[in-house]
């Protein structure tokens, strides 16, 4: 007998394959070397402190490492959330509430595990479109159907919470929110994260707030969700139905360490830690030691955005005068309207050497097969300034 695997498997799209088919058969532009800025990597080489501790700790590589954290590291993320959202200082219990994970990524996965009940039909996994991909494999691979958020479109891109029916609420299991949003940087109002928060305890379900471009603002810091929640229940069960994510990937450019946090409800954390525990690497000693050196560390935050801020510009001074253009709130990419996205990038890498990706790539077609996603390309502002001008350039001088 054949051996028969997982079908939900077979679901599953990687936007980077599917860029690689649109782009085969052409050759990029052999007078220019190519630039790639469809790929949301940091460039930035991360501060010498990350190296720096994690050569003093090189004692502990043989050491099984703690899941939930060492007390070093929870006293370091601790100290961040106290200075970044003041209305949960000494709120978040870091014993129960807290914990260490192996990315953010490793954690938006866990989290429909932990969330989809094989008790509840026809469960449903709520989630923005366009969206990172690990939203959606989460609901398919823990039995939740994926539903997909209308939104209000160019440039505002605000989900509409209102628009949700009784029954789909009934069916939901887990609602995952990012902010600043990839790829538009959309940040969310306080009164939208308290409807979903809301939303979530009525209807019993959680709402994970994916919250790993937070240190990535143009302006003014975005509010978090522990900040609202903090503003609309001073109960000891201020944090249920809630999980919020964070990691230095972006924050720190340490997207290798694979390090992050989460805060909740000490049922939920425990459920994640308890998976975890059983079935994935927790992040190694050394490099939880080197993750509570960077949470303690704002400097190197402030540098990494005023990098961010001068690519910025130089996106105003190139794309400016185009009308599908905007600068975003926070996040590091581009969201631009330029009418057929797939089009254009293979225009771009055949004429001007330069990659970026389609944005229906990250975009959900609705129920009639429209994708909201195809007049978009995403770019990453991830490269230094001289790079980052050169790509921008090239992008120009096609649109």
């Amino acid at each position: 007998m054949a051996l028969q695997l997982n079908e939900r498997i077979d679901t599953f799209e990687s936007p980077f394959r599917r860029l690689d088919a649109l782009i085969a058969d052409l050759v990029p532009a052999p007078a220019l070397a190519p630039l790639l800025m469809h790929v949301g990597e940091p460039q930035d080489s991360p501060p010498a402190l990350l190296a720096d501790t994690v050569a003093a700790h090189a004692d502990s590589w043989n050491r099984y490492p703690p899941s939930l954290g060492s007390p070093a590291f929870l006293a370091a993320v601790s100290g961040y959330l106290a200075r970044r959202y003041p209305g949960s200082r000494g709120r978040v219990r870091a014993d129960r509430e807290l914990s260490s994970v192996a990315s953010t990524r490793e954690a938006l996965y866990l989290a429909a595990s932990v969330a989809v009940s094989p008790s509840r039909p026809d469960a449903l996994a709520l989630m923005p479109n366009p969206f990172y991909q690990t939203y959606r494999v989460a609901a398919i691979m823990a039995g939740a159907q994926p539903f997909y958020l209308p939104q209000s479109g160019f440039p505002d891109f605000e989900i509409d919470l209102d628009r949700i029916d009784e029954a789909t609420l009934a069916r939901t299991s887990i609602l995952y929110l990012c902010s600043p949003s990839n790829p538009e940087g959309r940040v969310l109002a306080p009164a939208r994260i308290r409807q979903a928060v809301e939303l979530a305890r009525r209807h019993g379900f959680l709402v994970v707030f994916d919250e790993c471009y937070a240190e990535l603002y143009d302006a003014e810091p975005p509010r978090g969700a522990l900040d609202v929640l903090a503003e609309i229940d001073d109960s000891p069960a201020w944090l249920d139905n809630v999980l919020v994510l964070h990691s230095l990937s972006k924050r720190s450019s340490a997207a290798g360490m694979r390090s992050g946090f989460v805060v909740g409800a000490a049922p939920v954390i425990a459920a994640l830690n308890r998976v975890r525990l059983n079935g994935t690497a927790c992040t190694p000693a050394p490099l939880l030691a080197a993750a509570a050196a960077l949470w303690s560390d704002e400097d190197h935050v402030g540098l990494m955005r005023a990098r961010l801020r001068a690519r910025f510009d130089l996106a105003d001074r190139h794309l400016g005068g185009h009308p599908g253009y905007f600068r975003p709130t926070g996040g590091f990419f581009l969201w631009l309207k330029v009418g057929d996205g797939a089009a254009l990038t293979r225009r771009l890498w055949a004429e001007r050497a330069l990659k970026v990706l389609p944005g229906e790539y990250l975009t959900q077609p609705d129920p009639e097969g429209g994708n909201a996603g195809r007049p978009f390309i995403r770019i990453a502002l991830v490269q230094d300034l001289p790079l980052t001008d050169e790509g921008l350039g090239r992008l120009a001088s096609l649109l």
